[in-house]
């Protein structure tokens, strides 16, 4: 009998603090518990600068890092339901994501989330710092791509069952995608037109030309994902979320060295037509005591964000493990997993006609006139599908 006790108390011990695989078990995320581990997180010393690569251009131990530290977050349940869906309910709670979306704040508050949720994997590794996935590099067809293989971001429809995040169990149910149904990612183009302006207000909601909304432009690519990543009270839930996000940041960090050099200060260059109150200036983040401008504080460029781009190439071994070199473009891209007959330019007339007719069809769904023009729309926006609870 004390044997068995003994094998009882050592398994036990070995068991982890969370399973990953029992939504039932799973408490709900509570408000004031997420705003109390941000508030920690804005305590926290800052571990020095956070050196950002695309996440395909790190090495595995580099990647693997990252992904561990996401892992240990998901597993710590010193904060219920788990430290990470704790924090990634911040941006599902209707009144502290007011400022986050449909405005000019949308950069500056997310560049802070980002930057607190950094801190965050820091208590696990404080060596590592977040990559970010650029989807400029990503192929026609999704399928292609070299993010949703299990090395990487894992499989992109239905449940998540390949990657470091299989089997993941959200607050709302498991982990799922529906990629490619509508969306579309980022290319060269959106970032160019993006970064040929001068003024917040041209690049953010409610003012900026739809080629030029850096935030409609983000909103497809959540969409592109689907599943949980398609709607706002669950999207950080995903961590895809946060590679995306750090690639906006590092688009953002981008124009604003355009502005300081066409002798525009960032954080004085609030658009006066800022829509909703909680996009202006000096509006509550509702992140510790920060207003909406703390997020465009010169403190972010000088002492954190450093995004290193990816390389001109010339040769494919430039490109990383997960990446060739498209000589053309002088760019890397993602298309590893196409089938050879067509890598090697065997496209036959049923490959192009099924082609066009995708790129008619997403061209149709990310209609500007339409009435989901504004990225997530009607899916991004809609209702909350759980309740909220104020409790503590």
């Amino acid at each position: 009998m004390r044997l068995v006790q003994c094998v009882v108390i050592a398994l036990l011990s070995l068991t982890p603090p969370c399973d990953l695989q029992l939504p039932t078990l799973m408490d709900q995320p509570q408000i004031m518990d997420s705003l109390r581990l941000a508030n920690i997180l804005m305590e926290r010393p800052v571990e020095g600068p956070s050196i950002r690569k695309e996440c395909r251009m790190l090495n595995t131990t580099d990647f693997q890092r990252i992904v561990n530290a996401i892992n240990r977050a998901k597993l710590d349940t010193r904060v219920r339901p788990n430290v990470h869906d704790a924090y990634s309910f911040l941006h599902a709670h209707p009144e502290v994501n007011r400022g986050a979306h449909g405005g000019p704040a949308f950069l500056p508050y997310h560049r802070v989330f980002i930057f607190l949720y950094e801190k965050l994997l820091r208590i696990y590794d404080r060596g590592i710092s977040l990559c970010y996935w650029d989807t400029t590099v990503e192929p026609e067809n999704m399928q292609w791509s070299s993010a949703w293989t299990p090395e990487l971001f894992g499989n992109v429809q239905g449940s998540v069952t390949t990657g470091f995040a299989r089997n993941w169990v959200t607050p709302i149910h498991t982990l799922e995608r529906f990629g490619a149904t509508q969306g579309r990612p980022m290319n060269d183009e959106d970032v160019k037109t993006i970064l040929s302006k001068n003024r917040l207000g041209e690049i953010s909601m409610p003012a900026a030309s739809v080629d030029a909304n850096v935030e409609l432009m983000h909103n497809f690519v959540h969409t592109y994902v689907g599943g949980i990543m398609g709607q706002v009270e669950t999207a950080a839930y995903d961590p895809i979320f946060w590679f995306h996000h750090t690639y906006i940041d590092c688009i953002y960090e981008q124009f604003r060295d355009k502005q300081k050099q066409n002798g525009v200060q960032p954080m004085r260059d609030w658009p006066a037509e800022h829509g909703d109150s909680a996009h202006a200036p000096f509006a509550p983040m509702r992140i510790g005591s920060l207003r909406n401008i703390d997020g465009a504080q010169e403190f972010f460029s000088k002492e954190i964000v450093r995004c290193e781009p990816l390389p001109a190439c010339t040769e494919d071994s430039q490109c990383g493990a997960y990446m060739r070199c498209n000589r053309d473009k002088r760019k890397c891209i993602a298309d590893t997993m196409k089938p050879p007959e067509q890598a090697a330019g065997g496209w036959s007339s049923v490959d192009n006609i099924l082609s066009s007719v995708w790129r008619n069809r997403l061209s149709s769904i990310n209609n500007p006139l339409t009435g989901s023009s504004f990225g997530f729309g009607s899916i991004f926006h809609q209702p909350e599908i759980f309740r909220f609870s104020n409790s503590g």
